[in-house]
């Protein structure tokens, strides 16, 4: 194996239905430039029963993570002595077939890049899950640091260590509940690591739940706090005048949306902005004194 290919992939799994974590480790198993070890992070308790196949695979390896926090499970990985690389992949998100040769080239053309994010697509519908990452817009600038996701992106693992790997007061299962993927990006952009959005680097993603009005307020809301404390945490704590960016568009975008929803009287999309900006200001307002 080429030494700029000693990669790992990554997946951390915590209530999730067998099926779809099966369906992401054997994508990930199958790749054709073979990783040194497909992790997966059980949270569970009891840990999740795999299939024989997975189980029996060389390949894999399952490290028992006993947090219910997304950020404290993926801090808690063992690395392999050899990985230069680490491919960070969601449990409900399986990569391209041909993922591991379109990374290869990559990074094989682009020796300076330390992290690489990479397109996130519905498999329902082959459409990007968010349209943020609909076009290509480089990392190199503030506004794009949100195309990288959780479901895939790669680090170079001596800067996964530099930069002290996530912040654990973010993320699913912490105390602000989201954030850990921008948290992590924001901390490679202000250190002035060189960072690049792929769109050719795909993980398919399965199509998001339709959830109950209160059960979608309530997401949103969440999301929402975990949104607002971390634009506390780097415009006033951290000091980076730039977040500024993100503060307005933080409450300008999900205003426009609620009132999108008024005009088209569609009640769904009312609730769903309406939660997610009532949580952004009350994490924004909340931070100062979390004493996180």
């Amino acid at each position: 194996m080429d030494n700029l290919l000693n990669y790992i992939i990554v997946t951390n799994t915590i209530k999730r239905p067998t099926d779809l974590v099966e369906k992401s480790l054997r994508a990930s198993l199958a790749q054709m430039h073979k990783p040194l070890k497909v992790i997966l992070l059980d949270q569970n308790d009891p840990q999740l029963k795999l299939s024989e196949d997975i189980l029996n695979n060389p390949l894999f390896e399952r490290q028992k993570a006993k947090f219910n926090s997304v950020s404290e499970a993926r801090n808690s990985l063992k690395i392999p002595p050899k990985a230069d690389w680490i491919f960070f992949c969601d449990d409900d998100g399986y990569p391209h077939s041909e993922y591991s040769g379109i990374l290869q080239k990559i990074i094989h053309s682009n020796p300076e890049i330390e992290i690489l994010a990479g397109n996130i697509i519905r498999d329902d519908t082959n459409t990007n899950y968010t349209l943020r990452q609909k076009n290509f817009g480089s990392l190199k600038y503030f506004r794009n640091t949100k195309k990288l996701m959780g479901s895939n992106f790669v680090v170079k693992t001596r800067l996964f260590e530099e930069l002290n790997r996530f912040d654990e007061n973010f993320g699913a299962g912490s105390y602000w509940g989201s954030g850990e993927e921008t948290d992590f990006c924001w901390k490679a952009f202000f250190a002035k690591k060189e960072m690049e959005f792929f769109p050719e680097l795909i993980v398919y993603h399965v199509p998001p739940f339709h959830e109950s009005v209160k059960r979608g307020f309530k997401k949103s809301f969440n999301y929402g706090v975990g949104k607002g404390a971390l634009v506390w945490k780097w415009l006033f704590k951290e000091k980076k005048i730039i977040v500024i960016y993100e503060l307005l568009e933080m409450i300008i975008v999900p205003f426009i949306h609620f009132l999108r929803g008024i005009f088209t009287l569609r009640g769904q999309l009312i609730i769903t902005h309406l939660g997610s900006l009532s949580g952004r200001i009350f994490g924004l307002l909340k931070a100062p004194f979390a004493g996180k």
